[in-house]
C-alpha cells in the first residue's frame, strides 16, 4: 500500500493507516523516508506550459493599456487636448469605477461561460476601445474611453487569478500568480522604452506620438485576444485536449486532495453569503487597497515622478524603466521562497518595511539621486507585495465558490483604491510629491498593520483547532490512500465529511455532506498557511 502525503510524495507501508485525527493526536509524516513524485513534476511542467505564458501575455497587456496613459502625457496628451490637472486626475480615476463595479459579475460569469470563451471576448473589447483612445480629441471622450476601458478590462485580473488557483495546489500558486503578476513589472519596464519607441512615429499619418502609442497597443491587445480563443483552456473538470485522460484524473484528484475539508466545488449561494459575512475579507480588503493605491499611483505617475527628478521627457520615459526591472526581479525571488518555505505573511511584511522606508526617503531627502534609489524601493516593495498577498487569501479561503467571490470582491474593493491614487500626485505638488508620497507612506502602514492582525488571527485559530482537534502537522487533513487489488487502483480521497465519530467530536452531526463541504475554511480540520 502507498500512502501519498500533501505534496504527493510516495510513502511505502505494510499497513493501512487510519486518516481519522483523533483527539490530542498527531498526524506525522515526516518518520518516513519521503521523495518527489515525479509524475507530477512532469504534470507540472504540462500545466505550466499550457498555462502560465498565455495568462501572463493577457495581463501584460491589460496592465500596459491600462497606465500607458502616463507615458501619453508626458508626450503631449495634455497640451494637445488642453487638459487641466484635475481633467487629467479625472480621467486616471474614472477608469477604476467601472474595473471595481464589474469584477464581481464577471468573475461568476467567468465560471459559467468558461475561460476560453470569457476572457479573449474582454480581451478584444477593451483592444478595441484602447485604439480608439487615439481618436478623441476633446476632455469628454478620453473620460468616456477611460470609463468604458475599465469595465472592459474588470474582469482579466480576477478571472484569471481564480482561473490558476484552480488549477494549481496552494503551496504551488504563489510562484505561478508571482509570474503572472510579474507582468506589471514588465510593463512597467518596458513600457517606458515601448512608449518611446512609438512615439518617434509623431508626424505619420499627421498623427501625433501620444496617438500612436494607444493605436499600436489597441490593435496588439485584440489580434491576441483573437488568438487567446485558441490558446486558452477551460477547467481541469472540463478534461481539456492537452491532458490525457490520466493526466487529468491526477490533476482533478491532487487538487482535492490539497483542498482539504469542506471543500465543494459546487456553486452555492451560501458560499458566495458566507464570502460577504466572513470577517477575514474585510482585513483582506484594507490590507489589498493599501497595496494597490501605491501600485496604481506609482504605475500612473513614475514617468512625471522621474521626470520631476531632473531628466527631460523623453529620458524620463527610459528612466522608469530600471525601478521595475528590480521590481520584477524581486516579485520572482520573493514568489520562489514563499512557495519554497509555504509561508506568505513574513514576505507581505518584509516588503511593506522596504516600501515604506522608500516613501520616507523621497519625503524627506533632498538629493536627487537617493530619491531615485528609493524610487527602486518603493516600486520594488510595493510590486512583490501583490502577487504573495493575493496567494495569501487564495490559500486561506474555501471552497470554491467563496474563494472566488472573495477573490473578485476583495480585488474589487483593493482597485477602488485606483480612483484615490489618480487625485493624489497633483501637478501643483510638484516635482516633490510631499502629498502623494505622504499618503502612500500611510497606506503602507496601514497595510502592514493589516496583514499583522492576518497573521496573528491565522495563527491563534490554528493553535485552537489544534487544542480542540488535533494537530495536522502537514498543514490539513487530506490523505489519498492507494491500494492495488486486481492490477487497479482505487483512490480514497479523504474529503472532510469523516466518518460517524468525526462528525461527532466536530460538532457534525446534524449537517449533510454538502452543508460539510459547504463550511471551508471554516471546517474544524482546516488550517491556515501562515
Amino acid at each position: 500500500m502507498t500512502i501519498v502525503d500533501i505534496n504527493h510524495n510516495s510513502i511505502g507501508l505494510h499497513t493501512i493507516q487510519t486518516t481519522n485525527v483523533q483527539e490530542n493526536d498527531t498526524i506525522k509524516t515526516r518518520q518516513y523516508k519521503i521523495s518527489d513524485d515525479p509524475n507530477d513534476k512532469k504534470l507540472l511542467r504540462k500545466l505550466d506550459l499550457h498555462l502560465i505564458p498565455i495568462m501572463t501575455l493577457l495581463y501584460l497587456l491589460s496592465y500596459l493599456d491600462r497606465v500607458n496613459i502616463g507615458q501619453a502625457k508626458i508626450d503631449g496628451l495634455m497640451e494637445s487636448l488642453k487638459l487641466t490637472s484635475t481633467q487629467y486626475n479625472a480621467c486616471l480615476s474614472v477608469f477604476f469605477i467601472t474595473y471595481v463595479a464589474f469584477e464581481i459579475p464577471s468573475n461568476l460569469v467567468l465560471k459559467t461561460l468558461r475561460p476560453n470563451r470569457w476572457l479573449p471576448i474582454i480581451m478584444i473589447a477593451w483592444g478595441i476601445v484602447m485604439t480608439l483612445m487615439g481618436l478623441v480629441h476633446s476632455y469628454g471622450g478620453l473620460l468616456a474611453c477611460r470609463l468604458v476601458l475599465g469595465a472592459a478590462e474588470s474582469g482579466l485580473f480576477p478571472g484569471a487569478v481564480f482561473y490558476l488557483s484552480s488549477w494549481y495546489k496552494r503551496r504551488e500558486l504563489s510562484w505561478r500568480i508571482s509570474i503572472l503578476f510579474s507582468a506589471a513589472a514588465l510593463a512597467g519596464a518596458f513600457g517606458g522604452v515601448l512608449a518611446y519607441g512609438i512615439s518617434q512615429m509623431r508626424g505619420i499619418g499627421g498623427q501625433e506620438g501620444w496617438r500612436w502609442i494607444f493605436y499600436i497597443e489597441g490593435i496588439v491587445t485584440v489580434v491576441v485576444g483573437a488568438v487567446a480563443f485558441f490558446l486558452i483552456n477551460d477547467f481541469p473538470s472540463d478534461r481539456p485536449k492537452f491532458l490525457t485522460e490520466e493526466e487529468c484524473d491526477r490533476t482533478i484528484t491532487r487538487l482535492q486532495n490539497d483542498a482539504g475539508p469542506g471543500a465543494g466545488e459546487h456553486f452555492s449561494w451560501k458560499q458566495v453569503r458566507a464570502a460577504f459575512l466572513d470577517w477575514k475579507i474585510y482585513i483582506f480588503c484594507l490590507c489589498d487597497i493599501s497595496i494597490l493605491v501605491p501600485l496604481y499611483s506609482l504605475a500612473l505617475v513614475s514617468p512625471t515622478i522621474v521626470q520631476g527628478l531632473g531628466f527631460r521627457s523623453y529620458h524620463a520615459q527610459l528612466m522608469t524603466t530600471p525601478p521595475y526591472i528590480f521590481a520584477f526581479i524581486a516579485t520572482m525571488t520573493t514568489a520562489y521562497f514563499s512557495d519554497r518555505y509555504t509561508r506568505r505573511a513574513i514576505f507581505i511584511i518584509f516588503w511593506f518595511t522596504i516600501a515604506i522606508i522608500g516613501f520616507i526617503i523621497l519625503i524627506v531627502v533632498q538629493n536627487l539621486s537617493i530619491k531615485y534609489f528609493a524610487v527602486f524601493l518603493a516600486i520594488g516593495g510595493i510590486s512583490s507585495c501583490n502577487p504573495i498577498f493575493i496567494t495569501f487569501l487564495s490559500c486561506n479561503i474555501s471552497p470554491h465558490t467563496k474563494r472566488a467571490t472573495a477573490l473578485a470582491f476583495m480585488l474589487s474593493v483593493g482597485n477602488s483604491g485606483g480612483t484615490i491614487s489618480g487625485q493624489i500626485y497633483r501637478s501643483q505638488d510638484g516635482p516633490r510629491f510631499i502629498l502623494g508620497h505622504g499618503i502612500n507612506l500611510g497606506f503602507c502602514v496601514l497595510g502592514l498593520i493589516s496583514v499583522i492582525i492576518l497573521f496573528i488571527s491565522f495563527r491563534l485559530e490554528n493553535r485552537r483547532r489544534d487544542r480542540l482537534y488535533g494537530v495536522l502537522s502537514r498543514g490539513d487533513s487530506t490523505l489519498s490512500v492507494t491500494t492495488k487489488e486486481l492490477n487497479k487502483e482505487v483512490v480514497d480521497v479523504y474529503d472532510g465529511c469523516g466518518s460517524e465519530e468525526d462528525r461527532r467530536k466536530w460538532g457534525y452531526a446534524h449537517l449533510s455532506e454538502e452543508e460539510i463541504r459547504d463550511l471551508g475554511d471554516k471546517h474544524a480540520a482546516w488550517r491556515y498557511i501562515l
